[in-house]
C-alpha cells in the first residue's frame, strides 16, 4: 500500500530525474524557458507603457498645469482677483501666470518657429519651468539687459548656445512712416533647458514677462494662469470650483483636455497589448501540456504499477497536476525575476542597443518623451502571476485526466 502524500515525491522524482533518453527534461526545461520569457516579455512591456504614460503626463503638466484659466483672444487683463482667490482654493498647491506668443527665431540664415513664455522672475527657476534640467547657463540672470532661455533642441536647430545672439520676430506688425512691417528684436541666450518633452524643447522660449509684455505690446494683461492641485486625477471635480471663482471673464479647461485622444490611445494601446501579449503565455503554456503528454507515455508503466498497488485515480491526476503547475510556478519565478534584472537596467540596456546596433532606440521625436522608463504597476504585475499560473493550470488538466484513466492491466500486459 502507499502512504499517504507519496504524491508529492512522485512528483518530485519525475521533476529531478529525467528519463534515460533526456528528451523529457528538455522539453520540460524548453517548456520553463517559454514561460519565463513570456512572464517577461509582459511585465516589461507593460511597465515601459505605464513609465512612458506616466512621463508623458508628469511632462505635460509640469509645462502646462493640471488646470489652466485662459483669457478671451488671448489677453486677460484682470487677473489680480482670479490669481489671489485661485491661490486659497482647496487643493492648490501652485499658480503661476504668463504670456505665450508664437514667434519666428532667426540666427545667421536659419530660422525655426518657438513658442515664447513670459514668465516673472520667481518662475524663471528649475522649480518654476516644471523641474526642468539646466544643461547650460543660468536661469533669472541679473544682467542688466533680459535675456532668453530655450529649449535645448530649439537651441541644437538654430545652432547657437549660451551668450549668443538670437532674433526673436513676432508675426503682429507695426505701422512706420513706410508702412506696416514685422516687429523683431535681438535678444541674448542666457540659459538651455530640457523640459523632458519633445515637443516643448523643439520650441520653448523663456522671457521675463515685463519685456515679454513691452515686446508683444500686451500692456499689463497676460495669457494664461496655470493652476496646480495636490491630486491631478481630481481634476474634474475641482473645474466647477474654479469656473466659480473665475465668473466667466476667462476660459477654463483641465488638462484631459489638452490632449483627449493621445490619453484614450495609450489607454487602448495598453489593454491591447496585454491581451496579445497574454496570447505568449497561452502559447508558452502549450508547451507544458506537450511535456505532460509525453511525460505520461513515458511513465504509464509506472501509473500502472501505483494503480495496482492502490493508487487512487486522484492521486494520479495530483501528481501530473504538481509537475504542470511545478514548471508554470518556476517558469514565472524567474520571468519575474529576469524581468526586474531588465526594468532595474533599462537604461543601460537601451544604451548598450544604440552602441551595438548604431541607431537611437529611442527617438524621442517620436516617443514625445526624452528618456525611456519603466514603472511598475503591481496589480498589474501579480494579475500577470495568477495568468501565468491559471493557465499553466488548465495546460496541465488534459494529461493529468489522461494519466488517471490509463488502464493498468493493458498497460502491463504490453510490458
Amino acid at each position: 500500500m502507499l502512504q499517504r502524500g507519496f504524491e508529492w515525491g512522485v512528483a518530485k522524482r519525475y521533476l529531478l530525474r529525467p528519463p534515460k533518453d533526456g528528451y523529457i527534461s528538455l522539453n520540460t526545461i524548453l517548456s520553463v524557458i517559454a514561460i519565463m520569457l513570456a512572464v517577461t516579455a509582459l511585465i516589461v512591456v507593460m511597465s515601459v507603457m505605464n513609465g512612458f504614460r506616466a512621463g508623458l503626463i508628469e511632462s505635460i503638466l509640469g509645462y502646462q498645469g493640471h488646470a489652466v484659466v485662459q483669457g478671451y483672444g488671448g489677453r486677460l487683463s484682470s487677473y489680480d482677483d482670479i490669481y489671489n482667490k485661485s491661490k486659497v482654493l482647496p487643493g492648490v498647491v501652485k499658480v503661476r501666470y504668463y504670456t505665450e506668443h508664437q514667434v519666428m527665431l532667426t540666427r545667421d540664415g536659419r530660422s525655426t518657429g518657438a513658442i515664447v513664455r513670459g514668465l516673472p522672475p520667481e518662475q524663471l527657476t528649475e522649480d518654476g519651468l516644471g523641474d526642468v534640467k539646466v544643461l547650460a547657463g543660468q536661469l533669472n540672470n541679473d544682467a542688466d539687459t533680459p535675456g532668453l532661455v530655450l529649449g535645448f533642441r530649439l537651441a541644437r536647430k538654430l545652432g547657437v548656445t549660451v551668450g549668443d545672439t538670437v532674433t526673436v520676430v513676432s508675426p503682429n506688425t507695426v505701422s512706420t512712416p513706410f508702412g506696416s512691417t514685422l516687429r523683431y528684436l535681438g535678444y541674448r541666450v542666457d540659459a538651455l533647458v530640457e523640459i523632458g518633452l519633445f515637443q516643448f524643447d523643439d520650441s520653448f522660449v523663456g522671457m521675463p514677462i515685463d519685456e515679454a509684455q513691452r515686446f508683444f505690446q500686451m500692456g499689463n494683461a497676460i495669457s494664461k494662469m496655470d493652476i496646480y492641485i495636490e491630486d491631478p486625477d481630481q481634476i474634474d471635480g475641482f473645474l466647477p470650483l474654479l469656473e466659480q471663482t473665475v465668473g466667466g471673464k476667462a476660459y477654463v479647461f483641465g488638462w484631459r483636455s489638452f490632449n483627449p485622444s493621445l490619453l484614450e490611445a495609450l489607454k487602448t494601446e495598453r489593454i491591447a497589448m496585454f491581451l496579445i501579449l497574454c496570447l505568449i503565455i497561452v502559447v508558452a503554456v502549450f508547451n507544458v501540456s506537450s511535456s505532460l503528454v509525453m511525460l505520461v507515455k513515458d511513465k504509464s508503466s509506472d501509473i500502472a504499477i501505483m494503480r495496482t498497488m492502490g493508487a487512487r485515480q486522484a492521486s494520479i491526476r495530483k501528481i501530473f497536476l504538481i509537475v504542470g503547475l511545478s514548471v508554470g510556478a518556476f517558469g514565472v519565478l524567474l520571468g519575474g525575476a529576469l524581468a526586474a534584472l531588465i526594468i532595474e537596467n533599462i537604461v543601460g540596456i537601451k544604451e548598450f542597443i544604440e552602441w551595438a546596433f548604431g541607431f537611437n532606440a529611442w527617438d524621442p521625436a517620436t516617443r514625445w518623451i526624452s528618456e525611456i522608463r519603466a514603472d511598475v504597476d503591481w496589480t498589474e504585475t501579480i494579475l500577470i502571476i495568477v495568468v501565468a499560473l491559471v493557465l499553466s493550470f488548465l495546460a496541465t488538466i488534459l494529461p493529468a485526466f489522461r494519466a488517471s484513466r490509463l488502464d493498468p492491466v493493458t498497460i502491463l500486459r504490453h510490458e
